[in-house]
């Protein structure tokens, strides 16, 4: 028994050595296949690990640490600072480097004086001095210390003699974490954080823990001690943030076991969510990796084909000397078996060496990179499930036979091949693939992800069952051809079996390659697509709310011209909602020069219309400046008579500087005969557009019961002379009231409540007609008849007409109105003066600009670059990584294709040696003969490129639109759309087309030189 089964062993052994150059072949396509999977693996990984490391570098370094603190009175043996030190150190021993400490009594009280006091080992490195020089050690009888901000002298402590030596400012809270806030005592504080804020203690920081704390006043007095150990990028990895959280909650319980008075604080929460959307990135990979199982899967199919012949040879002779069918199947999956396995091994061993390469040039360790990817359990797992599966595809077809189901022949590829249509079917009907759904382990996402694999298949099948009719078709067209064409397609219309699998290879590895090319095209074209979207322009100054210094105080266009600018747009971008519209999360009105509109970065799918004819639209008939009484610049006061009947109303002047922004001048009540205010002068020379009529009571007087159920309300009329202003006298001509004020000229009626503001205004360009708007197409649903949509902006209301829509507004996630800057800044004026002021700029200008851009005054301005954020996405490391991943995925793909065009040319020249031995004996040269070869192969090459075109087309377009995700794993804003960057496209074909060309050349060439029955014979050996 045990001879029976050596001997196939044996005699499988034989057959792989006298038959090596195939074998080597065959095991060469399967282990680019195999490398090409392990790349995948080790460089998924490598660039989650760059992009966790991204992420932790991207954290505050106040964040980005791990903490001990300790709080409490230094009183007792067990509170004593060596023992509270020695537990902390080491509970953080095995969770970094060696900690920073740091002390530090909060808001402490000597004499009535109120103060912080502080001390950190190694203060040098985290406080920058303004003046005075560092302290020395601190010690109880000359504790020398810097003044970090704060005011107040020094406090007198009987024990502990505090001597300021300089004023500085903290650098770095990273010793004091959340003790201390940088902007507190770094004097950064914007004006608007310093209005009516308490003046500040004293922070007081010493040289030295031990010594401050060793103060014997300072022993019932509360403090907290902080260790602090630095966590710097690339120290935790993706598969170490499990072990890091599990021994941070260790090193919690260890404290919480000596004392409550602890807390440990690591940002283990902030790993998880950098590492999921690594773990995303490395999921979309799978395309990949789909890609590379199925041109293995492929090639293994093609290697059956060409073993076809002779297995079948050689099972007969075996079956004539006696063998059993067991013996007859060890010997094919022997031989099979072995040559997936040493392929499989082979090209694990090849991309376990690019992994390598790649994790060593990112600066990854690249033993952690193999051992948790291609070297780990679940990779041996993958490259043992390969080598079977090529094993199993290369028996099945070699043994596969087909059935008559009447007039056609199914084969159990067919049947395959329907069963992957269903499989597709369903995961277009299930949706796409998204952030969420690619976190899952299982569902939608992982469904999706094999989608390259099943429709390359299904094209296979399609293409290759398409070959026999039009090769027949063929052989009936080139009857009147030359002889050598006519002999190809004769030769091939015979027999065409072995050309369908040629063809089906071809079509998966060229339609795979052209995929990976097509994707990445699409990937790098949404990168500058959502640069665009963030940045419409080449750059946005817009105003800083921790500074808040308004943009046309430091940004005006003529300073922003001389500094090289081609365009500078004013923009308005102002909060507002719908009333009442169901499921509103409010909206943005956007406010853009009409005519800036043809210079923005505009995709075609964002708007219904064109820009130019969007700007068309939206651009005035006519002038929209803004109306009122132009006050002389000398003008220093006002003065208005007036003479009031009825509740009394305090009086407000709205003035408009030239820069667009206002003030309110307070005249008076309309219980005086002169209302008057003074101007003050940044609204000189401006434009008085308004007078506001404000109730000065409830409303309520002579209202019985108490005013229960009543509004507040005033009513009565109101006499207006010429306004003065300085010298000069303006009527109110063509002024018009609202909100309760009737009336026009100088008498007015007034019935004035609370929920309305009483304007008496100079009448607007925009009061006779709504201001035209694109917009979001929920906001253009809800629009009334003719397109009229009433919008609450900021503290005004406008009404608008919808003139067209858009799917999207460029810098603005969800609902949106797009109008003309002058036009909404003229209708906003007149509903709240000084609210339509553009706060932002986009410019248009050459890179060197941003340099500028960035130094004062710009530098209090926020500063959006379109270059820096297309830098910014490209290097992202998820990015990156995935990137490369699909070149080297379309140059496998590419280099696999020629690969198999070889194998089919071999075995034509094994399988037809007597065809062609015939041909030569009737005459033919071994020029005729080399012909014939090349367009018997070209015609294969030619019909799998264009199916392999095809397929990539569907592949790409179907990809797009399903994995909803950026080139770095995050949400597509805009969403992809397809993008070819068709030089590469027609360089890879023709690239192609020259390789195959050559080839096929070299294999003919080397087979018909000479003798051809005896190079015939040599080839088939």
């Amino acid at each position: 028994m045990i001879r029976r089964v050596l001997f196939p062993l044996r005699l499988a052994g034989l057959r792989l050595l006298r038959r090596g150059g195939r074998a080597t072949l065959v095991a060469l396509g399967i282990g680019t296949g195999a490398a090409l999977l392990a790349a995948v693996l080790a460089g998924s990984l490598v660039a989650q690990d760059l992009g966790l490391e991204r992420a932790t570098a991207r954290l505050a370094p106040t964040d980005r640490a791990v903490r001990v603190v300790w709080g409490g009175i230094g009183s007792g043996a067990e509170n004593r600072l060596a023992s509270v030190d020695r537990t902390a150190r080491d509970a953080l021993r095995p969770l970094g480097g060696a900690p920073v400490r740091a002390m530090l009594f909060r808001q402490s009280i000597a004499r009535g004086r109120l103060f912080d006091l502080g001390a950190v080992d190694g203060l040098r490195r985290f406080v920058r001095v303004a003046s005075g020089r560092l302290p020395a050690t601190c010690r109880p009888d000359r504790c020398e210390v810097v003044q970090l901000g704060g005011s107040g002298p020094l406090p007198r402590l009987q024990g502990l003699n505090l001597v300021r030596v300089g004023r500085a400012s903290l650098e770095s809270t990273l010793p004091l974490g959340q003790l201390v806030t940088r902007e507190t005592y770094a004097g950064v504080l914007s004006s608007s954080l310093r209005y009516h804020t308490a003046s500040t203690p004293p922070l007081l920081l010493a040289e030295g823990v031990t010594g401050l704390a060793s103060a014997p006043v300072l022993a019932p007095t509360y403090r907290s001690y902080a260790w602090t150990a630095p966590l710097e990028p690339g120290r935790v990895h993706p598969w170490s943030i499990d072990a890091f959280a599990a021994r941070v909650t260790q090193a919690r319980s260890q404290l919480a076991a000596v004392s409550l008075a602890y807390d440990l604080t690591a940002p283990v929460t902030e790993l998880r969510q950098a590492d999921e959307e690594g773990r995303v990135a490395g999921r979309r990979l799978l395309l990949i990796g789909g890609e590379a199982a199925a041109l293995l899967l492929a090639f293994a199919v093609l290697a059956a084909a060409g073993m076809r012949r002779d297995a079948e040879a050689e099972w007969r002779r075996l079956t004539w000397h006696g063998a059993r069918r067991w013996q007859l199947a060890l010997v094919s999956g022997a031989e099979v078996l072995t040559v997936a396995v040493i392929g499989v091994a082979l090209g694990w061993a090849a991309g376990s060496g690019v992994g390598a390469l790649v994790a060593d040039r990112a600066g990854v360790p690249a033993g952690g990179v193999l051992r948790h990817s291609i070297v780990s359990a679940r990779g041996f797992g993958i490259a043992a499930a390969l080598a079977v599966a090529a094993a199993a595809v290369v028996l099945l077809s070699l043994r596969v036979t087909a059935a008559r189901l009447g007039a056609l022949t199914v084969t159990p590829v067919d049947a395959a091949a329907v069963g992957a249509m269903i499989a597709v079917v369903v995961a277009l009907a299930r949706g796409a693939a998204d952030q969420s759904e690619l976190a899952g382990e299982r569902g939608t996402g992982a469904v999706l992800l094999v989608l390259p694999a099943l429709i390359a298949f299904v094209a296979a099948v399609v293409f290759a069952r398409t070959l026999a009719p039009a090769l027949r078709l063929l052989e009936r067209r080139s009857r009147g051809a030359p002889v050598p064409v006519r002999l190809a397609a004769l030769s091939l219309a015979r027999n065409p079996g072995r050309a369908e699998v040629a063809v089906a290879f071809l079509v998966v590895s060229l339609g795979l390659s052209l995929f990976a090319a097509a994707y990445r095209g699409t990937l790098e074209r949404g990168q500058r697509d959502q640069a665009a979207f963030v940045a419409p322009t080449d750059f946005l100054l817009r105003e800083d709310l921790t500074q808040l210094v308004p943009v046309r105080r430091v940004a005006s266009a003529d300073t922003l011209r001389q500094l090289g600018a081609s365009q500078a747009l004013p923009v308005i971008r102002l909060s507002g909602n719908v009333r009442r519209l169901e499921g509103s999360r409010g909206l943005q009105l956007l406010g853009v020069p009409a005519d800036g509109l043809t210079s923005l970065r505009w995709r075609s799918d964002y708007a219904s219309r064109p820009p130019e004819e969007l700007a068309r639209l939206l651009r005035p008939k006519s002038s929209v400046a803004l109306h009122g009484l132009r006050l002389p610049q000398r003008a220093r006061e006002l003065s208005l008579p007036a003479h009031g009947r009825g509740d009394e109303l305090a009086v407000r002047a709205f003035v408009v500087a030239e820069d667009g922004h206002a003030r309110g001048l307070g005249l008076g009540t309309t219980g005086a005969k002169l209302l008057h205010a003074r101007i003050p002068a940044d609204v000189r020379g401006g434009l008085l557009v308004s007078l506001t009529l404000e109730l000065t009571n409830t409303g309520l007087h002579g209202v019985p019961n108490g005013g229960a159920n009543a509004a507040a309300v005033a009513q009565g009329t109101l006499e207006l002379g010429p306004l003065r202003a300085g010298q000069a006298s303006l009527p109110f001509h063509d002024w018009t009231g609202t909100g309760g004020i009737s009336g026009a000229g100088r008498r007015l009626r007034y019935l004035v409540t609370g929920e309305n503001v009483a304007r008496f205004r100079a009448r607007q360009p925009t009061d006779e007609r709504p201001v035209p708007v694109v917009a979001s197409p929920r906001l253009a649903a809800a629009a009334g008849p003719g397109g009229i949509l009433p919008l609450e902006v900021g503290s005004g209301r406008i009404v608008t007409r919808v003139v067209a829509t858009a799917e999207r507004l460029p810098t603005i996630d969800g609902d949106a109105v797009l109008a003309d800057e002058a036009t909404a800044a003229t209708a906003l004026a007149a509903e709240a003066p000084g609210q339509g002021v553009a706060g932002e700029v986009w410019l248009e200008g050459p890179a060197r600009l941003e340099q500028a851009l960035r130094r004062p005054p710009f530098d209090a301005l926020e500063l959006v670059s379109r270059r820096t954020v297309l830098a910014d996405l490209r290097s992202e490391p998820l990015a990156r990584g995935t990137l490369l991943t699909l070149a080297g995925a379309a140059l496998v793909a590419l280099a696999l294709a020629l690969v198999g065009l070889l194998l089919g040319v071999i075995a034509d020249l094994r399988d037809d040696r007597g065809e062609l031995f015939d041909l030569e004996a009737q005459g033919a040269e071994p020029k005729m003969l080399r012909r014939h070869l090349g367009l018997r192969s070209g015609l294969l090459a030619g019909f799998g490129l264009a199916g392999g075109i095809a397929t990539g087309a569907l592949l790409a377009a179907l990809v797009v639109a399903l994995v909803t995700l950026t080139a770095g794993a995050g949400r597509a804003e805009p969403p992809l759309v397809l993008g070819l960057d068709w030089p590469l496209l027609l360089l890879a074909v023709l690239a192609y087309a020259v390789l195959a060309a050559a080839v096929v050349a070299l294999a003919a060439r080397r087979a018909f030189r000479a003798d051809v029955a005896g190079r015939f014979a040599e080839v088939g050996t």
